[in-house]
């Protein structure tokens, strides 16, 4: 065992943990394997994580992001699925024909890129999707609803560059 240089008691060893979390890529709170020993300390629970245990730790954590971004993207497809064909939506999404059936099944991983852009056009899907459908429609000019650049308070109250 090992002295903490928390609390200064020596309760140092590895041990596993249940509702541990971690930041990973893009999830601040990415669950942490119950049965993954990670030194800490018995009396203030301060977990010190060595170059050896991160080591060890990076596979696991690989192969949790994974299986999240799969999840993920099955619960994002079922809500989706509820308002357009899957086909649809490939082809909305510029996906090869079966990829998100595929993913579906589980039978491959998922970018977060992906997941992210499943995940915001589950907010409010049939306005999303709309808006989705209504921005590939229009010209390359034309998609902006906010002009680029906006007019002065001086040019606003003076009337000028209108």
């Amino acid at each position: 065992m090992r002295k903490c240089i928390r609390c200064g008691v020596k309760a140092v060893k590895p041990r596993t943990g249940k509702g541990r979390t971690t930041r990973y890529r893009t999830m601040p709170f990415l669950p942490i394997p119950d049965a993954v020993l990670i030194p800490a300390c018995a009396s203030c629970g301060s977990e010190y994580l060595d170059e050896k245990t991160c080591e060890e730790l990076s596979p696991l954590l690989h192969t949790v992001y994974l299986a999240c971004l799969r999840t993920r993207v099955r619960l994002a497809l079922d809500i989706l699925s509820q308002h357009i064909p899957q086909r649809h939506l490939e082809q909305l999404l510029g996906l090869s024909q079966g990829y998100l059936s595929r993913l579906r099944a589980g039978a491959g991983n998922p970018s977060p890129e992906l997941v992210s852009h499943l995940a915001l056009l589950c907010d409010d899907a049939p306005r999303s999707l709309e808006r989705l459908q209504r921005f590939w429609a229009l010209p390359d000019e034309g998609w902006l609803t906010v002009p680029i650049s906006r007019p002065s308070r001086r040019e606003i109250q003076t009337g000028e560059g209108t």
